[in-house]
């Protein structure tokens, strides 16, 4: 009986750190409150045997009030576990995802299968894993395309370099591909420069230079950020003002001293290579498993519920449910 108590209060009280306020007091307390006043009546009873049936009535009445009193504060109470354990279920469904839908079997033709199978090739070549692509390719018999294989380990070379802050590989890949990124309008080019004459910039003030030559920094600028100038007017100017602030640079432009300048050359790089190669910038597999498959689906099926219990059609409604 403890136990069930307990589980009782638990429900009504998930955080006992916390207390919540009741209009009743805990069940337990209310019984054994309950349980020390009939015994107290018993023994009133027992020790007056000749007691008046006026008193024996009196002392009847006194303790059916009580039971129902206490019976009025266990219903109060209980309707109070209730209502936690309502919002605890609410609470659960709207932190989890809505399970997702049953469908027919797909991927069934063999055009289809072949796609699927092409498809998955395709991502173990992408991430890297080229051991387990062989032997996928052995196992299911699909032939992954040697260029695909090609393209990818080049652009896994030059995202590692960038990764070790090596920027050579992509400035290489940006020269032989300059006027396609031109036709793009791409920065490519410019944050490649940024981020190496920052770095250049960097190790010169934590060194001691000869004031007679000029720095390397400014060697640098000269040759690939200047001639960038006519695109990058208010940029360039800021870049070169930096040789002169030293410790000053995080407080006069902390855009430049955030580690951001360095850690997105990788994305920047993957998404203007993937758009020359015209290949997706995302792993279609991991977008449809993670957003596919863990947010859009259980939000569709969720729309689709709501348009059934509400007796509405998709063709009939303007705007989908949320």
């Amino acid at each position: 009986m403890n136990v069930e108590l307990q589980r009782y209060e638990l429900l009504a009280n998930p955080n006992p750190s916390k207390p919540v306020k009741s209009k009743a007091p805990a069940i337990s307390e209310t019984l054994s409150g309950l349980s020390q006043r009939l015994k107290k009546a018993r023994e009133q009873l027992a020790n007056q045997p000749e007691a008046s049936p006026a008193v024996v009535q009196q002392v009847f009445q006194a303790t059916l009030a009580d039971i129902e009193t206490s019976k009025a504060q266990i219903d109060e109470r209980l309707k109070e576990t209730h209502a936690s354990g309502t919002k605890i279920g609410k609470l659960i469904d709207k932190k989890t995802s809505l399970a997702l839908p049953e469908y027919s079997p797909m991927f069934q033709g063999q055009e289809a299968s072949a796609a699927l199978r092409r498809t998955v090739g395709q991502h173990l070549v992408r991430t890297g894993a080229l051991r387990a692509a062989d032997i996928f390719q052995e196992e299911s018999g699909t032939e992954i395309d040697p260029e695909d294989v090609t393209k990818f380990e080049e652009m896994r070379t030059v995202t590692e370099a960038l990764r070790n802050n090596d920027v050579q590989p992509a400035l290489r890949w940006v020269e032989e591909h300059r006027a396609y990124l031109e036709s793009r309008d791409s920065p490519l080019e410019f944050l490649l420069h940024r981020s190496e004459y920052l770095r250049i910039l960097s190790k010169s003030s934590s060194s001691s230079s000869s004031t007679s030559e000029p720095p390397a920094a400014l060697g640098y600028a000269e040759r690939h950020l200047l001639p960038l100038y006519p695109r990058y007017p208010a940029d360039i100017p800021k870049l070169f003002n930096s040789m002169l602030l030293g410790e000053k640079l995080s407080s006069t432009y902390p855009e430049l001293a955030s580690p951001a300048i360095h850690t997105q050359l990788e994305d920047e790089f993957t998404r203007e290579y993937c758009a020359e190669r015209q290949i997706s910038h995302q792993a279609p597999l991991k977008v449809v498993s993670t957003i596919g498959g863990g947010i859009a689906l259980p939000r569709i099926e969720k729309g689709k519920k709501i348009m059934k219990e509400k007796r509405g059609e998709w063709s009939h409604t303007e705007e989908i449910p949320t």
